[in-house]
């Protein structure tokens, strides 16, 4: 019988489930640096996530709180997790990782509503700054299941 996942791997997939709330495939890329097998996932995510980089941008995008995105992003959470780790009990970190990719969305929707009108400056930098948060929940949650 195996045990269960340890603190450290479910603050990782928890982690990357917020980074994954804030940018989508951005965490997925990441991972796929590490762990892509057969490589053409990385193939596949490094230049989608580029492209949602940009495309969040946009002033047409659409919110990451609508069903479809939500529903998105709360799954890929939960994917992402049980990709960072090889352990058998998955279910936990699968949790973990989609309960962080919702609050991920939830506090970056409210982040990015909230800053620029909270200091008068325009939501680029705000947009920027969650690309960087994101990369670096991200990286630190690889880290952290490696250890």
């Amino acid at each position: 019988m195996s045990r269960s996942p340890s603190a450290s791997t479910l603050a990782a997939a928890s982690l990357l489930g917020l980074a994954t709330g804030m940018r989508s495939l951005l965490p997925l890329a990441v991972l796929s640096t590490r762990h892509a097998r057969p490589w053409g996932l990385r193939v596949l995510l490094l230049p989608l996530a580029a492209t949602e980089l940009v495309a969040d941008k946009l002033p047409g995008t659409g919110s990451r709180l609508a069903p479809a995105p939500l529903a998105f992003r709360i799954v890929a959470g939960g994917l992402g997790a049980a990709w960072l780790t090889r352990s058998r009990r998955r279910a936990p970190l699968i949790l973990a990782g989609a309960a962080g990719a919702l609050a991920g969305a939830l506090l970056g929707f409210r982040a990015r509503a909230w800053l620029p009108s909270a200091t008068r400056t325009p939501d680029l930098p705000w947009a920027v700054l969650e690309d960087v948060s994101a990369a670096a929940l991200a990286g630190t949650a690889v880290r952290l299941a490696s250890a």
